[in-house]
């Protein structure tokens, strides 16, 4: 079987917040009539689009004529040709290897050795209170979300007052039903003012970790935040070698990794072991993906031995649209992961037309 041509379609899908996000979905066709699914999830975090016809010229040098099944050569190859990884080279690997699953008949996890676990226990993200009326929008959100039976919440910290409004609601409200999975800091934040607030947020709930506590230009800060809160620290880590630095000096004790910031299943791997040899663990991290994108965070966390934390991948809850006929499914606080062949996601072309929209830096 070889790869004949690769399609790219961009997506604009709205979250239930009333932002929109934007995402790529990646079709790898054969001469047998199999096709890889992929996603580059969330593209627009910064402003700047990425131009479609370089990406597919660059997709179609590297997989064109190949042999799927020669995932490791081309996966190599990847590495060095599309360098800055993150979403693009994501959305490379997760194509190849729901191909590859369709090809074996068998789950991405099942190309990787098979899964350790079928469900992931994860976190739906409140994002910041800047205001009262913040605050109680967010309840309400909470509100709903408890019902559905989700009761893991990570928060993005933005007002420590707003913030407090929201936290003492809930906890009149739901008491210790409702979960703090973490205080998320998003790294932009100077150490000393996270300790003050987290000094302060968790006289009403104690999260099970907090995220991105210091500058991300000051490591450094977050060895202080660990030496005077007795939390687990987690942080992104995208690179080998950030991975390395961390282990080393023991800045953090978790390794939050998603597959869209390291650049897709194989580099991701390597930094989860990394994190095992160190004696660190890991947590599924995300960049809010549609179907396709969360299930192979899925298959990620499915494969991962020291997956020893709740993870972040809940856009199948957060987006009002999809683009697959049978969407992620949560039950409970837990994502599903989903069966096989591949990533067990198929297209839906109405649901896809529905949302198509081009990619623009200039609104």
């Amino acid at each position: 079987m070889q790869i004949t041509r690769v399609d790219l379609t961009p997506v604009a899908s709205r979250r239930e917040t009333g932002s929109v996000s934007r995402h790529v979905i990646i079709r790898l066709n054969t001469d047998e009539g199999l096709v890889g699914l992929g996603e580059m999830s969330d593209v627009g975090d910064w402003g700047i689009m990425y131009d479609l016809t370089d990406i597919k010229g660059a997709y179609e040098s590297l997989l064109v004529g190949k042999d799927p099944l020669d995932w490791r050569a081309i996966t190599t190859a990847a590495r060095s040709r599309l360098r800055m990884g993150g979403a693009i080279r994501a959305g490379f690997e997760i194509a190849l290897f729901d191909l590859t699953g369709k090809i074996k008949n068998q789950s991405v996890a099942g190309v990787f050795g098979g899964s350790l676990r079928d469900r992931m226990r994860v976190c739906y993200p409140i994002f910041r209170n800047y205001s009262r009326e913040d605050a109680e929008a967010n309840i309400k959100r909470v509100d709903r979300r408890m019902e559905e039976g989700q009761d893991l919440f990570r928060l993005y910290q933005g007002d420590v007052g707003a913030d407090e409004i929201f936290l003492d609601g809930v906890k009149s409200k739901w008491g210790d039903q409702f979960v703090l999975k973490s205080l998320d800091f998003s790294g932009v934040k100077k150490w000393k003012r996270v300790v003050h607030a987290v000094e302060i947020l968790v006289q009403y709930y104690t999260p099970i970790l907090l995220e991105s506590v210091s500058d991300r230009k000051d490591p450094v800060g977050q060895l202080e935040v660990r030496r005077r809160i007795d939390l687990p620290i987690s942080e992104h880590v995208s690179s080998i070698d950030r991975a390395y630095e961390f282990a080393k000096h023991r800045y953090v004790d978790i390794f939050n990794i998603s597959l869209s910031g390291a650049g897709g299943f194989t580099n991701a791997l390597h930094i989860a072991q990394v994190a095992d040899a160190a004696g660190l663990s890991v947590l599924v991290g995300t960049t809010q993906e549609l179907s396709i994108g969360v299930a192979a965070q899925a298959m990620f966390g499915s494969i991962v031995e020291n997956l020893d934390y709740p993870g972040d991948p809940t856009g199948g809850l957060l987006y009002e649209s999809d683009v697959v006929k049978d969407p992620v499914r949560y039950e409970k606080g837990y994502l599903i992961v989903p069966d096989g062949p591949g990533l067990g996601m198929e297209l839906d072309e109405e649901k896809i037309a529905a949302i198509q929209e081009s990619l623009s830096s200039v609104s």
